[in-house]
């Protein structure tokens, strides 16, 4: 039986794709394996929102018909993100791919493999307990930094029914937390149904898994979001805020329909809230027009936000077809974004280490997710910070374990003896 390989660059989205290709291939009857060298064909799967993924994913591209060439026979197939944004112009280029398509192209995928229309289940593209659902793909907000709607187009949401269905596929294949993904995931509609009564149906219907949900757009979160984690112990006490910026100034710019007094509104939600919960913030510093004043006021938002554990940093990237890239507005200075930059990671460190504080000396429920390693509710798997176990644990289990300690945002924890 002919044997694939999947590479997957970028964002849980196309953790998900990848999983989507993988079912169709193993329909198809195609063996998974975890290593190029055993495969017979490869596919890479890529991102290009940036510039840097833009870089990273030529050079994976670069690797991969390197792979291609060493072997007659071998097939390769290019999808994702690159042709996505930078479709085939007839210039050449695109010759040794057997296959090439852009994001969330099941039926090309399909069509290609020769697959009757039908939903195929998906397979695990890369081990561990965690896995990803999409609940939408594309994006109708058109900020004016952001290439997303160039690449995956119109906001189009998944049916409840299909989310479900999707999920339940998850947890029968051993899905232990569940991240619920799309690129704006509080809009997300099916019917009467908003984000929070399909994140209700989804922790109803599988009390033992968990939930976390990313890509929460500030504009767009459901006012009761907030009540069900205080209300659902297996929603995860983790809100991811894609912030950009705090000055309403640069917001308007960007595009953000929000303020900074609608940010400190949800902090202040979040602080009060009757359960401990975790905000993962990602902010952007060097955009066009950004003034000192403009910075503080980002700093002085993040340094006020009590609840914030997980700070990421970017730095502005001007990026073809977007229309802060068509005003030709000149970026914050390359010194000068450094140093902005560093402020951030410093404030990042203080956020960790003040939970870490907080943490020091309790019990807390861990996911394993390998021998060493595993991540507490408060943390995304491979993102955010790890739990460090100084003895093996079996994967993929949950385990009560005591902080003992931290190193940056990872918590240094031994399991809890039963009962105790």
């Amino acid at each position: 039986m002919p044997r694939l390989f999947v590479r997957t660059l970028g964002c849980p989205k196309n953790e998900y794709d990848s999983e989507v290709y993988a079912g169709l291939f193993a329909s198809a009857g195609w063996i998974l394996v975890d290593s190029p060298a055993r495969a017979d064909m490869v596919l890479l799967n890529t991102c290009a929102f940036i510039a840097p993924a833009v870089d990273e994913s030529m050079e994976a591209v670069a690797a991969a018909l390197e792979w291609k060439r060493r072997k007659p026979g071998r097939r390769l197939a290019l999808t994702g993100c690159l042709p996505g944004r930078f479709p085939d112009d007839g210039s050449g280029g695109l010759e040794d791919f057997d296959f090439v398509t852009g994001p969330a192209a099941e039926r090309e995928v399909a069509a290609w493999l020769r697959l009757p229309p039908a939903r195929r289940p998906l397979a695990r593209a890369r081990p561990g307990p965690c896995r990803f659902l999409r609940i939408s793909d594309g994006c109708d907000n058109r900020c004016a930094y952001c290439t997303i709607p160039l690449i995956r187009g119109r906001f189009v949401p998944e049916s409840t029914e299909a989310v479900l269905a999707r999920a339940g596929e998850l947890v029968e294949q051993g899905a232990l937390e569940i991240g619920v993904v799309a690129q704006d995931t509080g809009m997300w509609r099916s019917g009467a149904t908003g984000l929070t009564g399909l994140v209700e149906r989804l922790s109803d219907r599988w009390r033992d898994t968990w939930f976390r949900i990313y890509y929460l757009h500030p504009a767009h979160i459901p006012g009761d979001l907030v009540g069900l984690i205080e209300d659902r112990e297996n929603v995860m006490p983790w809100l991811d805020l894609p912030v950009q910026h705090a000055s309403d100034r640069i917001l308007s710019r960007m595009g953000r329909p929000y303020t900074r007094a609608d940010l400190e509104r949800l902090v202040n939600r979040v602080s009060a809230s009757s359960r401990e919960i975790a905000m993962r913030i990602t902010v952007m510093t060097g955009y066009p027009g950004e003034e000192d004043s403009d910075f503080e006021e980002l700093s002085g938002f993040l340094k006020g936000a009590g609840p914030l554990k997980t700070l990421v940093a970017f730095r502005y990237s001007p990026e073809e077809g977007t229309l802060e890239h068509s005003r030709g507005g000149r970026a914050v200075p390359v010194g000068e974004t450094d140093r902005r930059l560093a402020v951030i990671g410093d404030i990042a460190s203080d956020a960790s280490l003040a939970w870490a504080d907080r943490l020091l000396g309790r019990r807390i429920r861990v996911l394993v997710d390998d021998r060493f390693s595993g991540h507490s509710v408060w943390d995304a798997p491979e993102v955010d910070g790890a739990c460090l176990f100084e003895r093996a644990c079996r994967v993929g289990t949950l385990v009560d374990a005591v902080v003992e300690g931290c190193a940056g945002p990872d918590l240094f924890v031994t399991e809890a003896p039963p009962g105790n």
